[in-house]
């Protein structure tokens, strides 16, 4: 659908059409004073159907334009962020040119919603850039009547927080844009609302977060709340600022808590403040029995919903699991997650195997209701109902092995075999032939478990170890051998192209275990290797080892690993004897630094250049270190 909205200083015609649509109808276009255009402009996400949504982005260039760097376009490519660029929300397309001069790149938005992207244009052949002056492209997203998204601008205000700078996007931090976007969009009594707990934040940033800053920001937030006690807009964005900040002083916190319950007898505030409290706390153990108190005195809040499912996750005790896994059944609408979930606890702990197949079963009869439109309870999307069915497969077949059922379990597994991707699934498509008798393909499938990354793995591995020599394949060599030969054709099968960046790298000191210290200006003239791990990472620990041969085989790199600043150094110590840790740098790093790379999950790799330019970035475990830095290395000299 189309929208008539004003974007980058240009209007919409009349007759409802847009200015890419006139465009689109010319043979030749004259020059702009712009060099790039969505269209539509502000696009339409987040409704399901039967409500209109946009599927479809087309994004413009325009050569001829007054501000265009890319004056004659040999091979352009479209590098687009959503939102922040994490969980694969960053796309490569290509563009193609038309006969009106113009080039043109489509963006596919079905099954998804975003709600704010970022863009900028590269011509591969030329080498040249266009990031709009530094500015890049923003492309905001509305709702059905055409107005801008809350999330949009809470997006868009975050990116000057520099927090783009891991997607690719060089735009640093700054706290005085992000307020100024916020600002601009807030009005009261009935727009961004919510938004107000971010622009606290900002400001607290904009000054440094110093005790004065802290102090000027309470009397405001103070003021701010005796100023909307009777209409209450605001308060709620407040309290989510103030209840993740562990300096805020009690009193400040009860007296906007009181605020909003004069207002509003039945609100959940206070709840929310013992939520954060939770969510904030370090300690594990802690954490769990703050989640535990909660769910127990708040059973019908929708914060005990949450919290239901992530303590099925998170707690160890089976019979614990048990209890919460009935009530969510109670006081929860179907989900397919919920038994998935279940079974999955079953199968990890390898008990009431029965029970796991029949709660997969009832997943799996839940998506098909969800697919067929007559699900009363939590909706997903195609592609999720998709995914989901899959995993349910793979999970049922793991049931079925172990229930001596292999032949049924092959039955599942085969079809779909083209679609594994993931280590675990061929580890139980080996244990499913190896039950059938047939050895040759378990030996087959093991070996692709063990060169794909997954938590079955090191199970692989001894499987296969095992298998190999049962079935007199040959010594440990010959194995090793074989398991080469597959890590470089499935390496070259990925034809893997590393995605070339520069931004500047966010400045680091590390304190390196055993006393040494290292800071990012220390090390200008040097590549680096910089990657975030956990001791609690299986995938981490994987690839320690590979990073310290890969230390030894290049002194001229230097390698460091970040855990968090909280981490046991007895962990550390212990890692670093079962790996035999010695030439690779581990240091402690503060949180902010992990804000600043944009790390939401572990492990995370950055190679940083000569200059302290970010070049390259890996989110998730590297299936074969050397061979990818390595391609790295390679691709920025």
């Amino acid at each position: 659908m189309r929208h008539c909205v004003l974007f980058a200083s240009l209007l919409c015609s009349v007759a409802g059409t847009t200015f890419a649509q006139q465009q689109a109808g010319k043979t030749q276009a004259g020059p702009t004073a712009f060099s790039s255009l969505v269209d539509p402009a502000c696009p339409v996400a987040g409704y399901p159907s039967p409500a209109p949504s946009t599927e479809e982005l087309r994004v413009l260039y325009f050569p001829m334009g007054i501000n265009a760097v890319i004056k004659e376009p040999q091979s352009l490519l479209l590098h687009l962020i959503f939102e922040q660029g994490q969980g694969g929300d960053a796309r490569t397309l290509p563009f193609h040119s038309r006969p009106d001069g113009l080039w043109e790149a489509i963006v596919a938005l079905k099954d998804r919603q975003p709600t704010y992207a970022v863009y900028w244009v590269e011509d591969t052949k030329t080498k040249q850039s266009d990031i709009n002056g530094g500015k890049y492209f923003d492309v905001p997203f509305c709702n059905v009547h055409g107005q801008r998204l809350d999330r949009s601008v809470m997006f868009e205000s975050r990116s000057y927080t520099g927090i783009l700078g891991s997607a690719g996007i060089d735009r640093p931090a700054d706290y005085a844009k992000a307020i100024e976007v916020l600002d601009d969009y807030i009005h009261f009594p009935n727009r961004g609302q919510n938004l107000i707990g971010d622009r606290w934040r900002y400001k607290l940033l904009l000054k440094g977060d110093t005790p004065e800053a802290r102090k000027a920001l309470l009397t405001e937030m103070d003021k701010f709340v005796d100023d909307h006690a009777a209409d209450g807009f605001g308060l709620v964005g407040t309290l989510n600022f103030v209840a993740y900040e562990d300096w805020i002083p009690a009193e400040t916190i009860e007296n906007l808590l009181q605020t909003m319950e004069r207002l509003n007898p039945t609100d959940e505030s206070r709840l929310f403040v013992l939520q954060a409290r939770a969510a904030r706390e370090r300690d594990k153990a802690k954490q769990i029995a703050l989640e535990r108190e909660i769910v127990r005195k708040y059973p019908e809040s929708s914060v005990a919903e949450v919290l239901r499912t992530e303590l099925l996750l998170e707690l160890s005790d089976l019979r614990e699991r048990e209890e919460l896994f009935r009530e969510i059944r109670l006081r929860e609408p179907p989900d397919p997650m919920q038994p998935f979930f279940m079974a999955g606890i079953y199968l990890d702990a390898n008990q009431k195997i029965p029970e796991a197949l029949a709660l997969l079963e009832e997943a799996e009869k839940l998506f098909d209701a969800n697919a067929r439109g007559n699900e009363a309870g939590v909706r997903y999307s195609e592609l999720e109902v998709q995914q989901g069915k899959r995993r349910i497969a793979v999970a049922k077949a793991d049931a079925l092995v172990r229930l001596g059922r292999p032949a049924e379990a092959l039955a599942i597994l085969q079809p779909i075999r083209s679609e594994f991707k993931a280590g675990s699934s061929f580890y139980i498509l080996g244990k499913a032939l190896e039950a059938a008798g047939d050895s040759s393909g378990a030996i087959d499938a093991y070996l692709e478990s063990v060169v794909r990354f997954s938590n079955y793995q090191e199970r692989a591995s001894a499987d296969l170890d095992k298998l190999w020599r049962q079935e007199k394949m040959g010594n440990k060599r010959a194995l090793q051998k074989r398991i080469d030969a597959l890590v470089v054709q499935r390496f070259s099968e990925a034809k893997y192209a590393p995605h070339v960046l520069r931004h500047a790298a966010p400045e680091f000191s590390l304190a390196v275990f055993h006393g040494e210290s290292l800071s990012s200006s220390q090390l200008r003239g040097k590549k680096v290797i910089l990657t975030f791990w956990a001791t609690w990472c299986p995938p981490c620990l994987s690839e320690l080892k590979e990073l310290e041969n890969y230390q030894k085989s290049h002194p001229e790199i230097v390698m460091l690993a970040a855990v968090s600043e909280s981490t046991d150094a007895k962990q550390i110590e212990t890692v670093m004897h079962e790996k035999k840790l010695k030439s690779l740098r581990i240091g402690f790093a503060p949180s902010q630094l992990w804000d600043q790379y944009g790390v939401n999950g572990v492990p995370s790799t950055f190679v940083i250049d000569e200059n302290g330019f970010v070049r390259i970035q890996h989110y998730g475990a590297l299936p074969e270190v050397a061979r990818y830095l390595d391609a790295d290395l390679k691709a920025i000299e």
